[in-house]
């Protein structure tokens, strides 16, 4: 059996704190992965629930001009109709909702990424 070589020895510590290092990334990326899925499905489930409100927006505007509810000023009579005023806020809602979704995941990623570099840092969690 030789003697290790010197010169391509590494000593323990060194070893531990990158491997300390490493577990962090891996814990911040999973944690993130995970996040990033959740935040997925609902913006899905949010978008399936803003196209179901635009879908009965157009049933309730369907059923106006086969009624022929609609008069040479068919705007205004769209406008004054309760429930097609409720659809329409109801979709506003929930695209405003989308907006604020995706606004919060860019705000998450930018404190992950902040997280991550106080965490494991070029110097090691410590921050030395």
């Amino acid at each position: 059996m030789t003697a290790p070589d010197p010169q391509t020895s590494f000593s323990l510590s060194a070893v531990l704190s990158n491997l300390k290092v490493g577990l962090c990334v891996l814990r911040g990326e999973l944690g993130r992965v995970a996040s990033g899925v959740l935040r997925c499905m609902e913006a899905r489930q949010l978008r399936r629930r803003m196209d179901e409100e635009h879908a009965a927006l157009g049933r309730r505007v369907a059923e106006l001009l086969e009624a022929g509810n609609l008069d040479a000023q068919g705007a205004r009579s769209l406008a004054d109709d309760a429930r097609l005023r409720e659809l329409a806020g109801r979709a506003a809602f929930l695209r405003d909702e989308l907006a604020r979704h995706a606004a919060g995941a860019d705000a998450d990623r930018e404190r992950h990424l902040a997280r991550m570099a106080r965490c494991c840092g070029s110097n090691g969690p410590s921050g030395n």
